[in-house]
């Protein structure tokens, strides 16, 4: 297998499939710059196509080149975010595009080394930027792409270590050709997203199962090698869920720590006692409190958050001891700040 060449038997086929089988339709390979694609990849980092898409186009609406994006305030941008995840992807889009208009005039950069260095960009998706654009050819190796590569050539253990890194990062350079290297890259990953997925693989619709290792090993589920799932860290808080007819009472929440910098309904540790916090927060003294919304589990990628909604109604909004941090905030207006999925959940709830 080794000896045979990568690119007549896995690159070859792979790009013939694409040309039948492939997505030509999503809205980031409509009119390419390096931008869109930036964007796109950046957003599709832990992400399902299908979830990014919406924000996506927005997302572009709103800002359709880097300076629009560099201009904005990052409130503005987080808003565009707001129910994506993984926040400091948005802190970082932000940062970049204000390297790119100081210091590379507002234009996208060319140089793999230049781009590499930009906050939230590593090496595959700098390769990505590059090959999808038709600039120069680069590897790259997202989850779909080490997936479909450790599978076909059968690269066992764990591919986090770094002599298997090198390994795989070596076999996505000998598999990315020379010519049509932006075809190329768009179809493993398109390979990887439809047809060699983690559990329900199809192995009957792939161009490269005659010489696929794994297929004939017999072991297509064991490749790669799965990581061992640690143990989620489990935290409980009430959220004060303060409403005055059509508004709600909101926070922004620190820089640091669980959802960072997104506005939230004011959490409290399980302890706490809600009436004291509201008066001395708020200055508010007459509410009624309720519980008559079923508590629900937030999970994020390291934490399960059990959430305990406390409904509590007020007569007026015009409070006078409001932290700068809080505001009353329209229910309609949600979609306008950034919020986390959890503060949406309970909307929609209500």
């Amino acid at each position: 297998m080794t000896k045979q060449n990568p690119q007549e038997i896995f690159t070859k086929p792979i790009l013939q499939w694409w040309s039948e089988h492939g997505r030509k339709d999503l809205p980031w390979q409509k009119n390419k710059t390096p931008y869109r694609t930036w964007v796109s990849e950046i957003m599709l980092q832990q992400t399902q196509v299908k979830t990014v898409i919406p924000y996506f186009t927005k997302f572009i609406s709103s800002f359709p080149e880097i300076n629009d994006l560099a201009n904005a305030k990052q409130s503005e941008v987080m808003s565009h975010w707001s129910g994506l995840g993984y926040y400091s992807r948005a802190r970082n889009l932000h940062k970049a595009a204000v390297i790119i208009k100081n210091d590379y005039g507002g234009i996208f950069p060319r140089n793999y080394d230049d781009i590499n260095a930009l906050p939230g960009i590593g090496p595959s998706t700098a390769g990505a930027i590059l090959s999808l654009n038709n600039i120069e050819p680069r590897a790259i190796m997202d989850g779909n792409v080490k997936r479909v590569l450790s599978r076909h050539f059968f690269i066992e253990g764990d591919l986090a270590k770094a002599d298997s890194l090198r390994r795989m990062w070596k076999l996505s350079e000998s598999c990315t050709p020379d010519n049509e290297y932006d075809v190329y890259t768009q179809a493993i990953m398109d390979l990887g997203a439809t047809v060699c997925l983690p559990k329900k693989y199809q192995c009957d619709q792939c161009p490269v199962v005659k010489s696929c290792v794994a297929r004939k090993e017999g072991k297509v589920d064991l490749i790669p090698q799965k990581k061992a799932k640690k143990q989620k860290r489990k935290i409980e808080y009430n959220f004060l869920v303060i409403r005055s007819e059509d508004r709600f009472l909101l926070e922004q929440r620190d820089a640091k720590g669980i959802w960072p910098g997104l506005w939230s309904f004011p959490a409290l540790e399980t302890d706490e006692k809600v009436e004291s916090w509201i008066k001395s927060n708020t200055g508010i003294n007459k509410f009624n409190c309720q519980s008559d919304m079923d508590s629900f589990t937030h999970s994020l990628s390291h934490i399960d958050i059990q959430i305990n909604p406390v409904i509590i109604d007020i007569s007026d909004t015009k409070v006078q001891r409001l932290k700068k941090n809080m505001a009353f905030i329209k229910a309609q207006k949600m979609n306008s700040i950034a919020t986390s999925k959890a503060v949406k959940k309970i909307i929609d709830r209500l």
